[in-house]
């Protein structure tokens, strides 16, 4: 069975190519011969050939025509045609009848009601409580963060200026040292 593809999916080479043979180097050699037996097959005019620019719509057209043609008469059906020969359609409203023994929507009793709601309803949806509850949340978070910060921060900023003091006393010792420890090198 043959590797057929629906002739709008073969690739097409660009019109300035002036009717030239069709080049299909850019395809597997499998499906080189496929695209190749499949036009033979159909016998399609030069516009349907896969693989060629078509020169106008209706060549488009009728391409699609001739490969049902062939397809039906020569040769078994290929899965691609064989699902779009089969591909449901859209209805449409156009004439549309409601059946008389039909009956309405909203005529259903309070118990129906309640079997399909499988009971009575939530006051709160799902979606209002799930926001409720990351609000909450990200708001604890908020909090507990400027709790944080107002527990570690200091009643007075006095011991500053404390430590300042220290590490300048500290700072002076050991300069001190150093300089000692200078002179005595440069007198011996």
């Amino acid at each position: 069975r043959s590797q057929a593809f629906p002739l709008e999916l073969t690739l097409h080479p660009h019109p300035a190519s002036k009717g030239r043979r069709p080049k299909f180097s850019m395809l597997p050699r499998s499906l080189q011969r496929a695209c190749r037996a499949a036009a033979c097959r159909a016998r399609l005019p030069p516009a349907a050939v896969p693989g060629t620019w078509p020169q106008s719509a209706s060549a488009v057209t009728s391409r699609a025509s001739f490969a049902t043609a062939a397809s039906s008469a020569s040769r078994p059906m290929e899965t691609w045609e064989e699902v779009e020969l089969h591909r449901p359609k859209t209805p449409t409203l156009e004439g549309y009848v409601r059946p008389a023994g039909a009956p309405e929507q909203s005529d259903i009793t309070r118990e129906q009601y309640h079997q399909f709601m499988l009971g009575k309803p939530m006051r709160y949806s799902v979606e209002l409580r799930n926001f409720l509850m990351g609000i909450a949340v990200v708001s604890f978070c908020f909090a507990e963060f400027a709790f944080t910060i107002y527990k570690l921060k200091p009643d007075d900023l006095d011991w500053v200026d404390e430590e300042r003091q220290r590490a300048a006393a500290a700072k002076a010792r050991i300069e001190a040292r150093i300089a000692a420890q200078e002179k005595k090198e440069q007198g011996q």
